[in-house]
């Protein structure tokens, strides 16, 4: 009998595990011709440093996604506004940046539903730009099953990264452009936080140097559907890829 027990647990494991596996494969890809694009993606803010990345945007005819955190929307609405009326996608980061794999089903569920990480942070968005986005970065990248279950309920799908320059970690200008564009490929979804000033530095030449090389500058969404053709609510887009 406990052998049976035994068995039944482990069968069951190996379901969710499957399932939340499942939730990183790729949606059916859509064979179409166009010039490569670049997703760069900015987390954290708004902060004083984002008008710098803003007004390189806007020289060089580029867009680009920024996961927010609520409290600093609603500190800095200017910014996100010219962000949202340049172009540029405004997307959840949360509101208090915790680390939601720590948290019980039950808690995100009531983060999310009653002074929520995700839904206050939508609320802030919402009330500067007029809609709600459907994408959400957790905090730190980091997801479970729970959260993809949640994800799944409330609409989002869940986006991650494929080239990281650890632009927190170092705060070196020249580290994060070298970074960057020495495994910049098509299609690629870069993360960096606008909160640094080493970040806006990097920009000044990973912006221009980008544009040289053929790449488009898109928001995450853009260039999602022009692999996927569709976002589904629960899906993983990107994964955990730092550069070197």
């Amino acid at each position: 009998m406990r052998r049976k027990v035994c068995i039944v647990a482990v069968l069951l494991a190996t379901l969710i595990s499957a399932a939340y596996a499942e939730s990183y494969l790729p949606a059916p890809m859509i064979e179409t011709a166009r010039p490569p694009m670049v997703a760069l993606t900015f987390d954290d803010g708004p902060s004083a440093h984002t008008n710098r990345i803003l007004d390189l945007l806007e020289r060089y005819g580029g867009r680009s996604t920024f996961f927010v955190s609520g409290p600093r929307v609603q500190a800095n609405a200017n910014t996100i506004i010219r962000a949202f009326n340049m172009g540029n996608e405004i997307a959840n980061h949360s509101w208090t940046h915790q680390n939601m794999r720590l948290q019980s089903r039950e808690e995100i569920i009531y983060e999310i539903q009653r002074a929520s990480e995700i839904q206050r942070s939508s609320s802030a968005i919402a009330s500067v730009t007029g809609m709600s986005p459907p994408m959400l970065r957790p905090p730190f990248g980091m997801s479970d099953e729970r959260v993809v279950n949640v994800a799944t309920e409330l609409g989002y799908s869940i986006i991650k990264w494929t080239l990281d320059p650890i632009d927190w970690r170092y705060r070196d200008a020249d580290v994060v452009y070298n970074s960057i564009m020495s495994q910049v490929e098509n299609n690629a979804i870069i993360l960096a936080h606008d909160t640094r000033p080493t970040t806006a530095d990097a920009m000044e030449r990973v912006i221009p140097r980008l544009i040289e090389r053929g790449f488009q500058l898109v928001t995450v969404s853009e260039l999602l559907y022009s692999i996927y053709g569709r976002l589904e609510p629960g899906r993983i887009y990107g994964s955990y890829t730092a550069a070197k």
